[in-house]
Formats: C-alpha cells, structure tokens, sequence
C-alpha cells in the first residue's frame, strides 16, 4: 500500500491572528508595551552615558562593563526561577533604582553613578530574557510574527529613546 505521497498543507497565519481571541490579544498588547517601554529605558540609559557626573570615558566603559554580569544573571535566572519571577524582578530593580536616582542629591556623583549602573543592570537583564519569555507565550503558528511584532515595536522604542536623553536637558 502506498501512502498519499502529497505534502500536508501548512496553515497560514496574518497579523490579525495575534489579536483573534481575548487571551492572545491581551498577551500581545502586554508585550508591544514591555518590548517598547523596554527598549526606551535601555537605549536612553546607553545613550545618556557622556551626560553623566564625571569622566564620560569611564561612564561609557561602565556601562558597557556592567552588561556581561547582567547577562549572566539573566541566564543563570532563567534556569533556576520561573520566567515570571526573574522578568517581573528585573523590571523592578531596573525602574525603581532609576526612580531613586531622583531623590540622591547632585552632591553625591558616586552613589548616581551606581545607581545608574544599577537600572542599567536590570534593564539589561530584563531586555535579554524578553526574548525569550515572549517565545514561549505564544503558539507555533503564530510565534515568529509575534516576535517580529515586538521586535519592531522595541525598534520603535530605540527610535524615540534619543528624545528622551534630549528631555533631561
């Protein structure tokens, strides 16, 4: 007996499936917001570095410097917590920290300066492990056009994080 050699037809997926029934919907809104707003904190942080007290050489080697352990901690938060405890952790040490730098006086150049390292430091590791908590949420079917939505929301993100920098001025 011979199989139907013929190849099984793919189902094809549009945009408009990410936002087809209430729970897909809500996951995808939820995730332009935190890709975008996201992208925003970590691109206005990276480029508000020569702004700065002190030497703006060593602010942007600190803020390069400060991304390979948050790297690290992303990775090694992923493995042992589930996905929603080190994200939603990551996002509060990165947006309470640069809420507080608010309240540190000019006077205290070091402390700022840590602080900063500090948002940067959650922001980072909350950006890494985006990618991959936003693979998860989604089926199969649709996956790779959700990560391609929320990519270009984060680009969009990225694209107004300058006027933000230009804000504080």
């Amino acid at each position: 007996q011979m199989q139907d050699s013929k190849p099984q037809q793919q189902q094809k997926a549009i945009l408009l499936d990410l936002f087809r029934n209430r729970n897909i919907a809500t996951i995808t809104i939820m995730s332009l917001l935190l890709w975008f707003f996201t992208s925003v904190g970590y691109f206005g942080l990276s480029l508000s570095t020569p702004n700065w007290h002190g030497n703006a050489y060593i602010n942007c080697f600190l803020s390069a410097v400060i991304e390979v352990p948050a790297y690290v901690i992303a990775w090694l938060l992923l493995r042992s917590l589930p996905r929603r405890y080190s994200l939603s952790g990551t996002f509060f040490l990165g947006g309470s920290v640069v809420l507080f730098i608010q309240l540190v006086p000019a006077d205290f150049n070091v402390l700022s300066v840590g602080l900063v390292m500090l948002g940067k430091f959650g922001i980072t590791a909350a950006f890494s492990m985006l990618y991959v908590y936003n693979v998860e949420l989604y089926p199969t079917l649709v996956r790779n056009m959700a990560v391609g939505a929320t990519s270009t929301a984060s680009r969009l993100g990225s694209i107004i994080a300058p006027y933000f920098v230009y804000l504080g001025e």
